[in-house]
């Protein structure tokens, strides 16, 4: 199995903190049925079928809020088990806090159903009535959905620049740094550094067991391979990661507390502004 990076970033980090949604997510879940709507409306004004994809609101975890803002009781009860969630998924399978449960897509049997020459024709046609729709109800204006994925991806690392320039993140993030022996210093970069390299390291032990021609990604995103082993084979690349996770959080404990409520607050904005519902 593959994903495309950055577009797994969107899947980990969830949304408003209130009891209540807020205004601006409530207003990101209409514009996301809007899109769907038009969506639909516009394939079968070509001939073809579309199923509107229901607005999912992301269930969330005990703990998940306190976690994604630095909260440190949170971060270590978490990262104790899990890591920095990248081996995790494969030794704890059916534990949902490291794979959530998905919506499936209404038109993969559809999709499943159709030659490869439908399918090209269909595919085509859906990235005309998305960008169609993504104009209309969002103002953006794209080709395709890897358009929409590659506008989201700039923007959520536009979002986090500001952070980086932020007096009090980087004098932190130099100390976290020091901490941890690495010569990176950017905040937002730090932020994620012990993920990314497990990351990498999932990619490169599925990459020596894959077989057949590898997958490409889309343009702006590279491509991480995940690997196929049992909860047992996988086990020891846990361990390892939770080690260096509880270091990483020991070592980071004023950063996180410092940049974590920022960081996911700008992002939320732009999950809101490019309606990613699932996010939110």
């Amino acid at each position: 199995m593959f994903i495309a990076a950055k577009a797994v970033a969107v899947t980990l980090l969830v949304g408003s903190f209130g009891a209540l949604t807020s205004p601006e997510t409530q207003a990101a879940y209409e514009k996301k049925a809007a899109i769907e709507e038009t969506r639909v409306a516009c394939m079968k004004e070509q001939g073809l079928t579309y199923l509107a994809q229901p607005v999912t609101k992301r269930k969330w975890q005990p703990g998940e809020r306190e976690r994604l803002t630095g909260g440190y009781e949170a971060l270590r009860a978490y990262r104790a088990k899990y890591g920095f969630g990248v081996w995790s998924p494969l030794v704890h399978p059916r534990d949902t806090v490291v794979n959530p449960v998905s919506g499936e897509n209404p038109n993969n049997d559809n999709m499943m159903a159709m030659s490869q020459e439908e399918l090209k024709k269909w595919r085509a046609a859906d990235d005309r009535c998305f960008a169609k729709a993504a104009e209309q109800h969002l103002g953006k204006t794209v080709t395709s959905y890897d358009g929409y994925l590659t506008q989201l991806d700039a923007a959520l690392d536009a979002s986090l620049a500001p952070l980086d320039k932020d007096e009090q993140l980087t004098r932190l993030g130099r100390q976290f740094a020091t901490c941890l022996g690495v010569s990176e210093t950017k905040p937002s970069v730090l932020a994620e550094l012990g993920r990314t390299q497990y990351t990498k390291q999932a990619s490169e032990v599925a990459r020596k067991t894959w077989k057949g021609k590898l997958p490409k990604a889309p343009d702006g995103r590279t491509v991480i391979l995940k690997p196929h082993l049992k909860p047992a084979e996988a086990k020891p690349y846990l361990d390892k990661e939770i080690t260096s996770a509880l270091k990483d959080l020991e070592c980071g404990k004023s950063f996180y507390a410092a940049y974590s409520p920022k960081a996911w607050a700008a992002k939320e904005r732009v999950y809101q502004e490019f309606a990613v519902d699932f996010a939110l």
